[in-house]
């Protein structure tokens, strides 16, 4: 009686929806939001990869983030990371200290003031800074719908 209850088990973990970015497979059941799933597989609430114009690299080569969303460039941890083959470049970091709070200047990012959740979602769509000023060219500009947007701010803030 346990060898089935195990083995029922096992056959409902292996058809949990999982996908695979850059060689990391994900359980898409296992992000506590949807901002967090966007950050990690680049898909929608609706599973969609999400667009991307600009920028430059391998994300941009796709124009969505079908491989693999934010934590490409920015890292599992959102502490940024040296981009390849651009290892000059540094992507910054995307914790919510770094991007809310004053000491944000030390992570990569420019000289300009805090993030709030509305320049945060302008930096994201449109490349440009709190001071209106442009993001790096490696930064792609996403596509996304306002709801998909919201969860995204709403997963960086935390």
């Amino acid at each position: 009686m346990q060898i089935v209850g195990l083995s029922a088990l096992l056959l409902l973990a292996s058809c949990s929806p999982r996908e695979e970015h850059f060689g990391t497979a994900y359980d898409l059941a296992a992000f506590a939001s949807s901002g967090e799933r966007i950050y990690f597989t680049g898909t929608s609430a609706s599973s969609k990869a999400i667009a991307a114009s600009g920028g430059t690299g391998m994300m941009n080569r796709h124009r969505q983030m079908h491989g693999g969303g934010c934590v490409v460039c920015h890292g599992p941890d959102r502490g940024g990371k040296r981009l390849w083959p651009q290892f000059w470049v540094k992507a910054p970091a995307l914790t919510a200290e770094a991007l809310f709070s004053d000491s944000h200047g030390h992570d990569g990012h420019g000289d300009h003031g805090n993030y709030d959740a509305e320049s945060l979602r302008r930096a994201i769509t449109t490349g440009l800074d709190p001071a209106g000023e442009s993001l790096d060219s490696a930064m792609p500009r996403w596509s996304m719908n306002p709801s998909d947007l919201d969860d995204l701010v709403a997963y960086l803030r935390q």
